[in-house]
């Protein structure tokens, strides 16, 4: 059903990106967005994750664990919060959030260059379907045949939470709805973008020692559709909705070579403010 839904959410970004490029020849709003500005944004997220099956693959096990709940860990919007760690300059890496620097190449047409910091945890004792071996004490398991496992802290902790990192390069094209002068309007955009995934996996497998290394897991592809106002002259505020797919084939789960591998679909809801020059 997740998937499906999924899929359906697929369909109409896809849907909306679509009549946002080709809305270009109906006559539009005196635009704001000229070939050659600059702009750049920071702002926070909330993602969603489907649910992934995950394979461990390790010198005393080879097993894959079957559609793995996950959630994000974006920190409180409390007005206690806000002030320590969102508007805090020395917190500001501590919530999921995002950063970007553009360029437009044509009018309403840019490119840019981003982080996307978000969070990947997987929700803790869940019990999923198991298939594989498993050779280390205490946690053998012989018959690879389908059985099911509760993800107790001792079997697993599973979390890229310094965090589900991308990298990526990006693409937008943008309609001017309203303008007032040259000092504010109302445009909506749609975009695609790819881009690699850099996180800081903490991994404790099988009562292991823990690890959290920086390591390139692989690459994502997303599309998007949102909406901006220039707040005034070039400050602007944003808000979208993206839609990724990601391909996690290299994850480190310890410091002896390792390796976990996953993919899965996420949304990822963005609030940034930002300026152009």
């Amino acid at each position: 059903m997740f998937s499906k839904f999924l899929r359906q959410r697929m369909a109409l970004l896809l849907t909306l990106s679509a009549l946002v490029f080709s809305s270009f020849s109906v006559q539009a709003a005196t635009t704001l967005r000229t070939q050659g500005q600059w702009y750049g944004y920071w702002g926070w997220n909330n993602a969603t994750y489907s649910n992934s099956d995950i394979h461990f693959d390790g010198d005393d096990h080879d097993f894959t664990l079957y559609n793995v709940k996950a959630r994000d860990r974006q920190n409180q919007v409390s007005w206690d919060e806000v002030f320590h760690s969102y508007l805090n300059p020395g917190r500001l890496t501590i919530p999921q959030y995002n950063w970007r620097f553009g360029y437009f190449v044509a009018d309403n047409w840019s490119v840019s260059l981003g982080f996307d910091h978000m969070k990947y945890v997987m929700v803790e004792d869940q019990t999923v379907d198991i298939s594989g071996t498993i050779n280390r004490p205490g946690f053998e398991r012989t018959d690879p045949a389908r059985g099911q496992q509760k993800l107790s802290d001792d079997f697993l902790t599973y979390e890229h939470t310094d965090g589900f990192n991308m990298i990526s390069l990006e693409t937008e094209r943008f309609l001017p709805l309203w303008s007032w002068g040259n000092k504010m309007d109302l445009a909506v955009f749609a975009g695609v973008g790819a881009g690699i995934l850099y996180p800081k996996s903490n991994v404790k497998l099988l009562s292991g020692e823990r690890n959290d290394e920086w390591h390139v897991a692989g690459y994502a592809t997303t599309v998007k559709v949102g909406v901006e106002a220039t707040l005034w002259k070039g400050f602007f505020f944003r808000f979208l909705g993206k839609y990724g797919h990601a391909d996690m084939d290299d994850v480190l789960t310890s410091n002896k070579g390792d390796k976990a591998d996953q993919s899965f679909y996420f949304d990822e809801y963005i609030g940034v403010f930002g300026y152009r020059f």
